[in-house]
């Protein structure tokens, strides 16, 4: 302010406080807590660029994107987070909304077979494990996860079962972003495979759900349309902006529900006693390629008749 006295140029000399912000993947985060108790940035597995180097056997770079516009995955974006959340560790949503109710609405081995289905607790959030004997003869293992408070990896949705393999990872970790109480986005780092140095032109990540035999994929369907053949904004927001828990008849089905909100429960008594919640790292020898739990495994029909289940497969 070159017009002005040297007093009244120091009583303009102002400066405003910030939040920390940490830059990874092509995402922007910011740390809203106390001064002082900022924590580390979690450096999963599927997006460290060397683990995918070494154990995807390709070489990737990592794109922050919201794979979904303004709507989280499954194009939902009205109504409250948690209950957007939930539905990744419902996998009877799988066989119900997306097969049952509304016809295929997946490509490959998730339409085929019959499924058995159980949940986990895992190091980081709950996952869910589904076993489906193909008609081809092959066996398909799959897990996706909530990596609690809020984030979520899915294995690809368009695994075809074709082919013998183990632990084919996801390719994205999200984020379920509430916007307010009533309504949510989606946030993604992928890890896009690299073709000669650049991204391939051609490839689509796992949970990339815009697809001609997806109804959803539609925004602009008429009443009718939406209730003859409902999607995952459908089911979800149709359970009202913010679902009361206390109308619901809970099931077997809900397990994977239940296990997450008592989950997300815990941490918020840990919070109130002045404790980390859990996916808090602060040790940076331990903050790097953490271990995630969602993958597809496809087992040829003579590697599924002597192997059992367990946990890594």
């Amino acid at each position: 302010m070159p017009c002005e006295t040297e007093e009244f140029r120091k009583a303009m000399d102002v400066w405003q406080p910030a939040y920390p912000v940490t830059e990874y993947g092509g995402l922007v985060f910011v740390y809203m807590g106390p001064p002082g108790t900022e924590p580390l940035f979690p450096r999963f597995d599927i997006i460290d660029l060397a683990w995918n180097t070494q154990e995807r056997g390709e070489d990737v770079v990592l794109r922050g994107m919201r794979l979904w516009g303004d709507y989280a995955v499954g194009m939902v974006k009205d109504c409250n987070w948690l209950q957007h959340y939930e539905n990744i560790v419902d996998p009877y949503h799988l066989l119900m909304l997306h097969q049952w109710i509304s016809g295929d609405q997946f490509d490959g081995a998730l339409m085929q077979g019959k499924a058995t289905i159980g949940w986990e607790k895992t190091s980081l959030g709950v996952r869910y494990n589904l076993i489906k004997d193909l008609p081809n003869g092959n066996r398909m293992v799959r897990h996706a996860e909530c990596i609690v408070p809020n984030m979520f990896i899915i294995p690809s949705i368009r695994e075809p079962g074709t082919v013998a393999k183990r632990k084919q990872r996801g390719t994205e970790l999200s984020w379920a972003v509430p916007i307010d109480n009533e309504h949510v986005r989606g946030v993604s780092i992928v890890a896009w495979p690299l073709e000669n140095g650049a991204p391939k032109p051609d490839w689509k990540p796992g949970t990339d759900t815009i697809a001609d035999i997806r109804p959803g994929s539609s925004l602009k369907r008429s009443y009718e349309e939406r209730q003859r053949k409902p999607d995952d904004l459908e089911a979800q927001e149709g359970q009202r902006a913010i679902a009361i828990h206390a109308l619901e008849n809970l099931a077997h089905s809900d397990t994977g529900i239940v296990m997450l909100r008592r989950l997300l429960r815990e941490q918020l008594n840990r919070i109130e006693q002045g404790l980390d919640p859990i996916n808090i790292m602060r040790d940076p020898s331990a903050n790097t390629r953490i271990p995630t739990g969602a993958w597809n495994t496809i087992l040829s029909p003579a590697e599924a008749a002597v192997l059992p289940y367990s946990e890594d497969l």
